[in-house]
């Protein structure tokens, strides 16, 4: 499936720097918001639902999150891309007892919740290859960033 056009150069924040796992969604949900992509509850029904459900995820390779929420709070589709200065703890998926130190977050918006296994599924394939993370790791344009990810989500 082609998801190309969730990525936008405006959603890609590279070497963030956050306190913390609610810093990053407090500070995400603002510029969401200020897009019109997320309705009021976003923020909320994220916290909540990364604490039943953690979105964390490590390989040999690279720590990561996809923190997502439901549909309901989505007013657009999008995948906002966060390459952080310092990694941020979050549980892992599956394994809650486990910390997942992210360097990077791609943070979902899905409007279609029949599009979200699809696309969870393509971001923890492109997560396995080692030229994907490498490329995430060391692209520092935002446009570079996003003509990089249209193109390997555009299959």
């Amino acid at each position: 499936m082609n998801y190309s056009n969730l990525f936008q150069k405006d959603l890609i924040v590279l070497n963030a720097d956050y306190q913390d796992q609610n810093d990053l969604f407090k500070s995400s949900f603002k510029s969401l918001q200020d897009k019109g992509l997320v309705n009021a509850s976003y923020y909320v029904a994220l916290m909540e639902r990364e604490s039943l459900y953690p979105t964390g995820l490590a390989n040999d390779k690279i720590q990561f999150a996809i923190p997502h929420t439901d549909v309901i709070h989505v007013n657009r589709p999008f995948v906002h891309v966060i390459r952080l200065k310092k990694p941020i703890r979050f549980a892992h998926m599956g394994m809650s007892d486990q910390p997942v130190d992210a360097e990077i977050v791609f943070m979902l918006g899905i409007k279609d919740p029949k599009g979200q296994v699809g696309l969870l599924s393509e971001i923890m394939s492109c997560f396995n290859d080692q030229s994907f993370i490498d490329h995430v790791r060391t692209i520092n344009d935002s446009q570079q960033m996003e003509v990089y990810l249209k193109a390997k989500f555009g299959r």
